[in-house]
């Protein structure tokens, strides 16, 4: 068992390295996983060409439909200008007479319009190239570096955007879909949790903006970098919304599946901004934009997750899972750890879920576990571990503000790996202590 897991920690430490390195998941996460397969006995050729490749499909067949629409509705919201509508409509409430924006203000501009965008509908990974173009702009504008541009757009819409009670972001969907809970499970203890995240993710982005400013590392113009569009004539903000708002309804009020409502929604959307769309031409382009991004990403998540399915088959992992669920103590606390610890072996929220839910569940409702609290922690839990430098957003992010790891990942780890463990451990405890709540 030792040199099993050992084998799994050197494959996960090899999946880090040379993912920051630039070198492709794809080919990454099936070299990893063939490490894997010789640490642990298993036959390289069948943990590659049959467990590997049955993870990546078998994320791709569960896990497309949401991408695909996420995309295709985050794509119409960006070529529209529907999003940088709503974002600077929120800017300019904020800027209100000045002229200049502070770093505290551009950091909530970045937040809100994030937040706004996720419980709209836009998937958090189109969110990198609506939110992007965004962010640079404002930061050029208030002299916050460049290499903090991922930390910020990531530190809203991949923690409590992703987890908090009525998202229709795939880590509250997935616990929906296993659990037979709703998107509201354990309302109250999820909103406070993630707001509590989103507030350490505000002061502690500040400090560190106004710490670089002070040091003389101000904002680095990249040509090429920016392709925000000044030009464009926008849609009223209001008016942008209100695709939004449907998406919301359907899934949250009226319960339809969260890709009808987005396909309700991108339908909705193509009508409501005709006229900044200019015709069928732009409406293809969109499409195809939305079904290229949609491929690329979700197949880089499906590597990650090809590799936790080969971790998972192994004897040495049945071992190390089966005594998680034996540790001492509170059943919710021990829940958060085995989900946090699935998390980040398989290198990704929705493949943490996809393969701790279905081994742990059983064994928790035995133990009269609080099947909405257990949502709402795996939802948390699911966003602790998912932003390493593995993460699909994470690379998107860095290709698209022309960013490196090494300068940017900093800012995106505290953000969304340290506060988040914060605020899902506050999550936990409040549930235990107060399960009237749940």
């Amino acid at each position: 068992m030792v040199i099993g897991i050992l084998g799994i920690l050197f494959s996960l430490v090899f999946l880090i390295y040379f993912v920051i390195k630039g070198w492709p998941l794809l080919i990454i996460g099936a070299v990893a996983s063939m490490i894997v397969c010789i640490f642990n006995g298993i036959s390289v050729t069948d943990g590659y060409l049959t467990t590997y490749m049955n993870g990546v499909g078998g994320f791709l067949i569960g896990q497309l439909p949401i991408f695909l629409w996420g995309a295709v509705f985050g794509e119409i919201y960006g070529t529209s200008g529907a999003a940088s509508s709503i974002a600077r409509g929120v800017s300019n409430i904020f800027r209100g007479k000045h002229d200049k924006l502070t770093p505290l203000a551009t950091i909530l501009i970045v937040f809100i319009s994030g937040l706004l965008l996720s419980y709209g509908g836009v998937s958090a990974i189109v969110l990198m190239f609506v939110m992007t173009p965004l962010t640079l702009e404002l930061c050029r504008e208030s002299d916050i570096p460049r290499y903090m541009v991922p930390g910020m757009i990531l530190g809203c819409i991949a923690t409590s955007a992703l987890a908090m009670p009525g998202s229709p972001q795939i880590q509250n969907v997935q616990a929906m879909w296993y659990l037979g809970t709703s998107s509201m499970a354990a309302a109250l203890p999820g909103f406070i949790a993630g707001t509590l995240i989103l507030f350490l993710n505000v002061m502690y982005l500040n400090t560190a903006a106004k710490k670089e400013i002070a040091g003389g590392h101000t904002f680095e113009t990249t040509v090429g970098a920016e392709a925000a569009s000044t030009d464009k004539e926008l849609p009223n903000p209001l008016i942008a919304l209100i695709p939004m708002v449907v998406v919301f309804v359907l899934f949250n009020a009226f319960k339809i599946n969260v890709n009808f409502a987005l396909m309700v929604g991108s339908i909705l959307a193509i009508a409501i901004f005709a006229k900044q769309l200019k015709g069928l031409k732009d409406i293809l382009k969109a499409l195809e934009n939305a079904c290229t991004n949609a491929c690329v990403v979700s197949c880089q998540a499906g590597a990650v997750a090809g590799f936790g399915s080969v971790v998972a088959i192994t004897n040495s992992f049945a071992i190390f899972s089966k005594k998680l669920t034996l540790i001492n103590g509170p059943a919710l606390l021990i829940a958060m750890f085995a989900l946090m610890v699935m998390t980040l072996i398989c290198g990704s929220g929705p493949a943490g879920l996809g393969a701790g839910l279905p081994m742990f569940t059983p064994t928790f409702q035995s133990l009269g576990v609080n099947m909405n609290a257990f949502h709402r922690i795996a939802s948390f839990s699911a966003t602790t571990f998912d932003t390493l430098p593995t993460n699909a957003g994470y690379i998107a992010a860095n290709e698209i503000a022309k960013t490196n790891a090494r300068q940017s990942y900093k800012y995106v780890g505290i953000c969304t790996v340290l506060n988040t463990t914060i605020g899902t451990l506050v999550l936990t405890l409040l549930c235990i202590k107060f399960p009237g709540l749940c």
